[in-house]
């Protein structure tokens, strides 16, 4: 016999055309809709806007999006709902906010059209949640009891909305720009200005981090862009695996058909070790990550992190060893933020990208990351695993005087300056060491804005 549940989830399996979403789903709008606009909730979440076809202002919801065979959908699970009825008003002119916001256009698919999207949505649930809860989502969502096939979707087909979703022109072109020769700058991307690089390899390119989850259309769009059509990096090399900077790059890989490298450090989480996780863990993983997780249970958070994980893509890449395909660069060991942050260093013109080691953003201030105030500093000190190690890895990548610098967030430094600029971040800290506090551990880290 089946437990009672005091919430059920939200009843979209009617025959009706339009199925009014419960009064405790409704309620949840105010809360749904910060999250997934701020990047907080799963990756495939995001705010749709659209103006009301009535009111005329705008109207936000969380949403999914669904990718099939390289596009991105929306399954209307509530049938001919308001949003449906916003988006058809206005010739199809939306918005969608994850991090930032992307102009859209959604078309709307003919029924005939809708079944393997559908399909699509419950296999995305099943890699999201695992098993019995796609099995639990097929249920509510679409009344099947047993596996769908492409028949029964297609009967189903009728009763879900399904809109394609593409860009309007000249939105949404991603900014790349050249700083050094054959070094590429993809970014900025979002409060955050998050920054991928293309590096020239020999005949072929290397791609530096991968962005959010939610980023891989646009890393791929931007190595059209700055490549050519027919273009692609031959592997992808991690500073480290934060979700920023690692996200796309098990979709990027699976894309591209390349390896991904990083330090052996960072293996263990790269592959959902969730001890791993727990042993390096920086505050922000402390107050917020890793209890979400243990709430979670045990299978659910395993399904979670296994569906994340680089698993036989990754390859691990000592700092004593040469880049694979990057002739002229070395590996620049920067432990701090992460047990095996890496960063990347030319010789020859002194072209340094950074990741998180060094950043040109203030992420420390509250005011300066809601105002995007530019300003070179060391790591958020609340995702930063070591601060003491991270302040050696400053004072290490100062003594190689770079001439140019890639940071993991903010604009790169192209100027005559930019060796004074990271040698006055290095003696800052020198001059104030950071007051060290123990915490609940008895772990000590740093409660210094560099």
């Amino acid at each position: 016999m089946t437990p009672p549940r005091w919430l059920h989830p939200q009843d979209f399996s009617g025959a009706a055309s339009y199925r009014p979403p419960a009064k405790w789903y409704r309620r949840l709008n105010p809360i749904g809709v910060p999250l997934t606009t701020l990047g907080l909730a799963p990756r495939d979440a995001m705010t749709l806007e659209v103006r009301g076809r009535r009111s005329g202002r705008a109207r936000r919801i969380p949403i999914l999006v669904t990718r099939h065979e390289g596009a991105d959908y929306l399954v209307a699970l509530a049938g001919e709902s308001q949003w449906v009825r916003n988006v058809r008003a206005a010739g199809g002119a939306a918005a969608l906010r994850r991090r930032g916001t992307r102009q859209v256009r959604l078309v709307e698919l003919p029924v005939a059209e809708r079944a393997p999207v559908l399909a699509a949505y419950l296999e995305a649930g099943r890699r999201r949640s695992g098993a019995p809860a796609a099995q639990e989502q097929a249920r509510w969502y679409f009344g099947l009891e047993e596996p769908p096939t492409p028949e029964r979707l297609a009967e189903l087909a009728p009763r879900y909305p399904v809109f394609c979703i593409t860009d309007t022109a000249g939105a949404g072109r991603v900014q790349a720009r050249e700083i050094a020769p054959g070094v590429i700058c993809v970014g900025l991307r979002g409060r955050t200005q998050t920054n991928v690089y293309l590096v020239s390899a020999g005949a072929g390119w290397l791609l530096v981090d991968a962005g959010w989850a939610g980023d891989a259309d646009r890393i791929e769009a931007g190595t059209k862009q700055a490549l050519g059509p027919g273009q692609r990096p031959e592997a992808i090399l991690l500073t480290h695996v934060h979700p920023d900077h690692s996200g796309a790059a098990r979709e990027l890989a699976g894309r591209w058909s390349c390896p991904v490298y990083l330090h052996p450090a960072e293996l263990p989480i790269a592959n959902g070790d969730f001890d791993a996780m727990r042993r390096t863990a920086a505050p922000l993983d402390r107050w917020a990550v890793l209890p979400v997780m243990r709430a979670m249970g045990r299978r659910r958070r395993e399904a979670v992190l296994a569906g994340n994980a680089l698993g036989e893509a990754a390859r691990t890449l000592h700092p004593e060893a040469p880049v694979p395909g990057l002739p002229g660069w070395e590996v620049v060991a920067t432990p701090g933020h992460t047990p095996g942050h890496l960063s990347l260093f030319r010789t020859a013109d002194r072209v340094l990208i950074s990741g998180d080691a060094l950043v040109n953003l203030r992420l420390n201030s509250v005011r300066g990351l809601l105002r995007q105030q530019p300003g070179l500093t060391g790591p958020p000190w609340y995702s930063t695993w070591d601060p003491a190690a991270a302040d050696a890895s400053i004072q290490h990548l100062a003594d190689l005087h770079p001439r140019v610098l890639g940071p993991g967030h903010g604009r790169p430094l192209t100027g005559p300056d930019t060796p004074h600029r990271v040698d006055d971040v290095a003696r800052a800290l020198s001059a104030h060491p950071p007051r060290r506090t123990p915490d609940s551990r008895g772990q000590v880290r740093s409660s210094r804005e560099i």
